[in-house]
């Protein structure tokens, strides 16, 4: 089952140059999925009301051309079947005036709210998705990331009321904000970014304090993102 999603921007979205922001593009893409499971009888906040939740454990984006203002957006997800009985693959592409300018992958795991374990993820829960055989990328395995041996800024993050989601953890999204804090201020004002890898480690919770971290390793900016213990909790890489 493929869904399209049209999506009207609105006037945040949007860089001061017009470019379409990289959270917007990701919520995008987020929200097509959310009307994926919707069409599936697959509900997230109904499932989540039930003990068990997706969770995300990967991004993997490449933009072609970022969206302008006034452009016409068209989002299109899809699943994959699944090779494997613990992680699912969700594949996306945004067309803007009917050219595609950004695709990318996701990995979930479905997770038991009261084991906090992954489930196995059934037959009858992927045939509720009815999976393509289509993929964004010819190699399913994403990018491995590597820690970088050190860092030339860091800064602490007091997480706000705001940032948490009905998981009862930061939302996977505002990871991105914390990134973008660290960057360096040239960097930031650029970022033209044309690659965008994220893996979700560990949730954030309500009260906890981060510290993100930054390094430029071989021209790709990396962000990790640590708690009070030094535990590295999500690592993003801008490229």
């Amino acid at each position: 089952m493929i869904i399209d999603f049209e999506y009207q921007p609105v006037l945040e979205d949007y860089k001061k140059n017009g470019d379409m922001k990289l959270g917007s593009i990701l919520k995008i893409l987020e929200n097509s999925g959310n009307k994926h499971s919707d069409k599936a009888g697959d509900a997230i906040l109904e499932g989540t009301n039930n003990g068990k939740a997706w969770i995300l454990t990967d991004w993997l984006i490449d933009i072609i051309a970022y969206p302008k203002y006034g452009d016409k957006i068209l989002a299109r997800t899809w699943s994959e079947p699944v090779n494997h009985p613990l992680v699912c693959t969700r594949d996306f592409e945004m067309y803007c005036n009917g050219e595609l300018s950004v695709k990318g992958t996701t990995k979930w795991i479905l997770l038991d709210l009261g084991t906090n374990r992954p489930c196995k993820i059934t037959p009858e829960i992927i045939d509720k998705y009815q999976p393509e055989n289509k993929q964004t990328y010819e190699d399913s395995k994403l990018p491995r990331l590597v820690v970088p041996e050190s860092f030339s800024r860091e800064i602490p993050v007091c997480i706000r009321r705001a940032d948490i989601d009905f998981n009862e953890h930061v939302h996977n999204l505002t990871y991105l904000d914390y990134a973008l804090e660290v960057l360096p201020q040239e960097i930031y004002d650029n970022r033209d970014f044309k690659k965008l890898r994220i893996n979700y480690k560990l949730a954030v919770k309500s009260g906890e304090e981060i510290l993100c971290k930054y390094a430029q390793v071989e021209g790709r900016h990396v962000c990790c993102i640590y708690g009070a213990a030094g535990d590295l909790r999500t690592q993003i890489e801008f490229d």
